[in-house]
């Protein structure tokens, strides 16, 4: 085997399973059944290291079978793909309790007869359907194994055991006599150890029931909850002490252990029918790596494409891993990778084609040829990982300053002909190949176009060009439809750009920020990133007279001039962050003299171009009061840098107050353990003990630079590289 640092585990619900016990194996049994050929070609064409296949019915016989015919054999030219180690056990589907578990009058005991599936302790026609396979490249430690096959849901602490909302006793939908056998894992909760490259990762694998099918009681909704819960108590220290295994072990996971939580979890953060969400257990946990989502292409266009449930749901349908009904509840993100926070994540992704993609055929549409599910994979990164960087100190170097009407020298002083002054600087960034920086222009294309400037600090402050901005169709940007804040430069001969956009009512004018790309040689824009809804001002025409204006009122998004004004990307230029100068108008207040406001820290991924995080950061209050007292002031996040990979950033931030001035600060800012709040649109209309779940990003002042005493004052300072 040839070594690598990179380790790719897969997760894949592939509906191998049969109505018939024995059905599979008849059909592994010779090569062309061309459904299991379908899903040989999707393993091949991935090429897992570690995969975990869910729906696939319990016999080891249909394992080799399926290894030999299949993935042994090259599918349509693809390379075969050998698995030399895997482990399957015993599920809990189609298993006789001996009760009547879904309270219809009838225990039903008989495989196969109607209504057995409800009735067993997992759901299933006959032993072992829907049952689950891990193949793997790397060695088991088969002896350090431990299934939780038969723990009982009784036994989790505060477990949601469903209602009879027909009774007056709580909790009571199942008898006292039921919960003694009732086991919680609908299949299994498996803890297997894999050895890579000397170092143990265990996966831990599971496929809770889904939260449907049932009634008003939603047992299976409870119990999905309760089935992933099982794996956020067992990662986190002091949560599982509890938990026990098959063999009578007690206690979860040895604190520091690496670890990859794979499964179809039957769940999706944002939209579906899952009982309070149950999925973000696992993604707001700080133990585990949730920094990289899975994305495609195709999940994307079949949303749109398919429209009905999903035209409406709130998630990012690139994320979807899943083909459901469309009317309802639409396609969704179920199934997950999700590696433990010490090991960092180098790609990941979801096997969704295009529809004009060769390899769609795979996936198609339905009656689908290989699955409803999609294969998800994430490249983990074994081996030390790259430690954090701080910041130990601060010194100031100098300052240049420029009149407001300054107009530079040279080809920089011009734009299309017409000389133009240089305007406010807002956001910098540093070209370090080339040791030169690029600032962008705060003017909205009012005083000349758009527009950001090439600068040098060889000998003083030297402007040595300026571009323009053209929109996607090749023109300049209009008056007002820009306010350009922010500027990050790529490796790529290109730079990020974001503008605030505008909510001014009672100038009738309203514009959504944006993040886009530009070129850096010509200007002209490349690409807009997708930017989440709950950012964009909606404005309610209060006084219904069918235009925007003075009598209307703003109810969510940005603030107007408190938007995008930070804007970096980090050394390995995965990842790009702006954030909120102040809170969203339905998170909180802007910064007032007694309080801070509680911005948003957005965190997109580049490779995929979608926004994955975000982080609630707490802005100071306002440094002075202005004088007069009834004067303007404010405090913002005016811009962000980025020091490492692992979410360590420079914040800056910037108070005014008139007739006193400005107050500039530094803070290091540590996203570290800090909570993704990506899934609620509005802090405000979260409960107290919501909000105390919350944990910030972490910041430390690193310098205020009214510190420094500068013989002219602290200026207006928006941008840090």
């Amino acid at each position: 085997m040839v070594i690598t640092n990179t380790i790719r585990f897969s997760q894949f619900n592939a509906s191998l399973n049969r109505n018939a016990k024995g059905q599979l194996v008849s059909d592994l049994s010779t090569p062309d059944n061309a459904q299991a050929k379908a899903v040989a070609e999707i393993i091949q064409r991935n090429n897992p290291d570690v995969l975990l296949i869910n729906e696939f019915d319990y016999s080891p016989e249909a394992v080799q079978l399926f290894r030999q015919n299949y993935l042994a054999v090259s599918q349509n030219g693809t390379t075969p793909v050998d698995y030399p180690y895997f482990y399957i056990a015993p599920s809990n589907t189609g298993i006789a309790s001996g009760f009547d578990l879904n309270n219809n009058g009838t225990a039903v005991t008989t495989p196969g007869e109607l209504g057995y599936g409800d009735d067993a302790f997992g759901f299933g026609n006959f032993p072992g359907q829907y049952g689950m396979l891990l193949l793997s490249k790397y060695p088991i430690d088969t002896a350090n194994i431990r299934t939780f096959q038969n723990f009982l849901w009784k036994d989790m602490p505060n477990a949601l055991l469903p209602d009879d909302p027909t009774t007056p006793q709580p909790n009571d939908w199942y008898s006292e006599e039921e919960l003694a056998v009732l086991r919680l894992s609908s299949k299994s909760h498996w803890d297997i150890p894999i050895q890579v490259n000397g170092e143990t990762i265990h996966v831990l694998a599971s496929h809770p029931t889904p939260p449907t099918f049932d009634g008003a009681e939603d047992r299976n909704g409870k119990r999905n909850h309760d089935e992933i819960r099982f794996w956020a108590d067992y990662i986190t220290p002091g949560n599982g002490n509890y938990i026990y295994d098959d063999e009578g072990k007690t206690g979860g996971i040895a604190a520091g252990s690496s670890f990859v939580i794979v499964g179809d979890q039957n769940t999706d953060p944002l939209d579906g029918d899952s009982f309070d969400n149950a999925i973000r257990q696992l993604l707001q946990n700080p133990n585990i790596n949730t920094n990289v989502i899975p994305t495609s292409l195709g999940a994307r266009q079949q949303a749109d494409l398919q429209a009905g449930a999903n035209a409406s749901q709130k998630g990012n349908p690139s994320f979807d891993t899943a083909d459901f009904a469309d009317n309802t509840p639409g396609n969704l993100r179920t199934d997950y990778v999700l590696p433990s926070a010490n090991l960092t994540i180098a790609n990941s992704g979801v096997f969704w084609p295009l529809n004009t993609d060769s390899t769609f055929p795979l996936v198609g549409t339905f009656p689908f040829p290989s699955s409803d599910h999609r294969l998800v994979f994430a490249d983990v990164q074994t081996g030390a990982t790259e430690p954090g960087k701080t910041i130990p100190n601060v010194r100031f170097v100098g300052q240049s300053t420029f009149t407001t009407s300054f107009i530079p020298a040279g080809a920089a002083g011009t734009v299309n002909g017409t000389p133009t002054p240089l305007g406010g600087l807002s956001g910098v960034t540093y070209d370090a190949v080339n040791n030169r920086y690029y600032a962008i222009s705060d003017d909205r294309s009012q005083f000349g176009p758009a527009r950001f400037y090439t600068f040098t600090t060889d000998t003083g402050v030297t402007f040595t060009n300026v571009t323009p901005l053209k929109d996607s169709n090749g023109n300049l940007f209009a008056t007002f439809s820009i306010d350009p804040e922010g500027i990050a430069l790529t490796n790529n001969g290109t730079v990020f750009i974001s503008s605030e956009g505008e909510v001014n009512p009672g100038s009738g004018r309203v514009t959504n920020p944006f993040i886009k790309e530009f070129s850096l040689t010509t200007g002209q824009e490349l690409r807009s990133l997708f930017v989440p809804r709950k950012f964009l001002p909606v404005v309610e025409d209060t006084n219904s007279n069918g235009i925007v204006n003075a009598g209307d009122t703003q109810t969510s998004g940005v603030y107007n001039n408190l938007a995008f004004e930070s804007l970096t990307i980090t050394p390995d230029q995965k990842t790009l962050f702006t954030a909120a100068e102040n809170a969203l108008s339905q998170d909180g207040l802007r910064a007032s003299l007694t309080s801070g406001s509680p911005s948003r820290i957005l965190q997109y991924n580049l490779v995929s171009g979608q926004p994955e995080k975000e982080y609630l950061y707490i802005t100071d209050a306002i440094a002075q009061a202005p004088n007069p007292s009834t004067g303007s002031a404010d405090n913002g996040l005016t811009d962000l840098l980025a020091i490492d990979n692992r979410g360590t950033l420079l914040a800056l931030e910037r108070s005014f107050a008139q007739g006193v001035g400005n107050t500039i600060k530094i803070y290091e800012v540590s996203l570290q353990g800090a909570t993704d709040i990506s899934f609620y649109d509005s802090l405000n209309n979260l409960s107290t003990e919501q909000l105390a779940t919350i944990k910030p990003a972490q910041k430390r002042l690193l310098l205020n630079l009214n510190d420094l005493d500068l013989p002219n004052g602290t200026d207006n300072i928006e941008g840090i590289t």
